[in-house]
């Protein structure tokens, strides 16, 4: 997707609030989403004719209800539509790809070097497994940058030991400012990796450092969560390869282990020198999870959902919200004009495009790409009670960069999907959910009163119901028919009922906690300070 930019403002870094702070804007919109239906309540309550308040009460319920009714149908409509064109632009993707078995890569000169960075806040028996993967990844020319961020359980002692760590020194170009000055180690054992140690002073801080400390035009930011396949720097790249100087960032999904996905069309390995790709029929290997869970499923179906739900926002600004384990590979350049990261939370990277979309110059043209293919993985969440924090956190946070950026739909810049991308996200993502409990409740409360019948109101609840079964088995319909993953009928067959379980319960429970995010994005607090 290739779009113009605009021109770029003169701002200070340490002027710069941080992205998901609400504003006034912010708020007022949030308020107005969450209270509208009240409208067409007061309409008919005050301006009905004379029938008594408790006729003008039971009619104002009704269309109240009958207005959020609506209104989440509406936002139904556009789901399906949108996981529609997230099924057929895959498809033409995976088409065009099975076509291209024969394109060869080009030579070494247009392989991109990549620096990884990577912050640690602790967990060291998970840190070095991890940095031993990334080592081991398949790529011609790479780097690891490890910053401990102060991590207080002998973290860096830990890869000290592992990796036999010596001070080092190193020219930084300070592209953007840090709070404190980072002590530097490299590996006698590994040439690729540098670890960076500092005080704590925040993921986005200690991005930034890694940031300067980088040699590399490629920056990947990676969480020690996610696990990369071997070869997904490969494809990563290939966005790049194909168009060096338009392209500035290339993204793709992790997914839950024990999914495994097809092979990609153009499987590649690269001979040492970088020239000569080879191919080879395989199927990416995926660490099978020991023991699934129902909660798991539960997950696996509402990530797909939102995955294909998401169609406008890959298509027209190449990144995710509400969904952590994105994996993005972007030009350093592209970030220094965005100022740096400013979020340090899984939004981060959209927030980066945005901004970056925005300061740049107006003749200047933007290509970004989403991947639907499977390159890397995460766990699932341990319980519902932090999948349901967690889905809060990202619609408080994804929420205050939506609307931080929302001018972009009005500047008349870019293509139609960008444009369209944030309000449609705010009506089908973020507040669809929410107009859904609202309905159901308005609805109940104009039946007590009179207000629906008994069969209005269960062919309202079923309709609800309905809306809910689209929503699960459509996105999981998707996955399967896009082929985005390899599983057999059985774990369809176990999927499907996973999904009508998401319908029925999942979902509504998701729901709560978007509202609870908003709530906290409107109150000023931070749902992480009070996890």
């Amino acid at each position: 997707m290739i779009f113009d930019a605009l021109p770029a403002p003169a701002t200070n870094r340490s002027q710069t609030r941080l992205a998901t702070a609400p504003t006034l804007t912010g708020r007022m919109l949030a308020v107005g989403l969450m209270t509208w239906w009240m409208v067409p309540f007061l309409l008919f309550f005050i301006v009905a004719a004379p029938g008594g308040i408790g006729f003008e009460f039971k009619l104002g319920l009704k269309s109240g209800a009958t207005a959020l009714v609506l209104a989440v149908l509406a936002a139904a409509l556009l789901r399906l539509v949108s996981m529609g064109s997230s099924l057929w632009e895959i498809r033409q993707r995976r088409q065009r790809r099975a076509v291209e078995m024969e394109w060869t890569l080009p030579n070494s000169e247009r392989i991109r070097p990549i620096s990884i960075v990577v912050v640690v806040q602790g967990g060291r028996e998970q840190v070095v497994e991890a940095v031993d993967r990334l080592l081991a990844l398949d790529y011609p020319r790479f780097e690891v940058i490890v910053v401990s961020d102060g991590s207080p359980d002998g973290t860096l002692t830990c890869l000290r030991e592992a990796f036999s760590l010596h001070p080092t020194s190193r020219i930084i170009q300070k592209s953007i400012p840090v709070q404190t000055e980072p002590t530097l180690y490299a590996s006698t054992k590994h040439p690729r990796l540098t670890v960076v140690a500092k005080p704590e002073t925040g993921r986005e801080d200690s991005l930034n450092c890694g940031l300067n400390v980088s040699r590399y035009p490629l920056i990947c930011a990676l969480d020690t969560q996610v696990t990369l396949d071997a070869d997904a720097l490969i494809e990563l790249a290939r966005g790049f390869i194909e168009n060096v100087t338009q392209t500035v960032a290339v993204s793709c999904l992790a997914e839950f282990y024990g999914d495994a996905s097809t092979p990609s069309g153009s499987d590649i390995r690269l001979s040492a020198d970088g020239i000569a790709p080879m191919y080879a029929p395989m199927q990416r290997s995926v660490s099978a999870a020991a023991d699934q869970r129902p909660l798991d499923d539960l997950q696996r179906v509402d990530r797909a959902t939102l995955f294909h739900v998401q169609w406008l926002l890959r298509a027209g600004v190449g990144n995710l919200a509400m969904l952590p384990g994105v994996v993005s590979l972007l030009k350093k350049a592209e970030i220094v004009a965005a100022g740096g990261y400013r979020t340090g939370y899984a939004a981060d990277t959209l927030d980066l495009l945005l901004t970056a979309y925005r300061v740049r110059k107006s003749e200047e043209t933007r290509r970004v790409l989403f991947l639907p293919e499977v390159m890397a993985r995460i766990a699932p969440l341990d319980s519902l009670d932090e999948t349901m924090q967690a889905r809060a956190t990202a619609t408080q946070e994804s929420f205050g960069i939506i609307v931080r950026h929302l001018g972009l739909t009005f500047s008349g810049q870019g293509d139609w999907r960008a444009r369209l991308a944030l309000p449609v996200f705010i009506v089908t993502v973020l507040f669809a959910p929410v107009w859904e409990w609202m309905a159901v409740i308005l609805v109940d409360v104009a039946a007590l009163a009179g207000g629906f019948t008994f069969d209005e109101l269960v062919a309202l609840l079923t309709l609800f119901l309905s809306i809910g079964l689209a929503d699960s088995l459509g996105g999981l319909l998707c996955d399967e028919v896009s082929n985005r993953r390899r599983r057999s009928t059985g774990e369809i067959l176990h999927l499907s009922l996973a999904a009508i379980t998401h319908a029925v319960t999942f979902r509504w429970m998701m729901g709560l906690a978007q509202l609870r995010g908003m709530l906290a994005y409107i109150s000023g607090r931070s749902i992480r300070e009070t996890m």
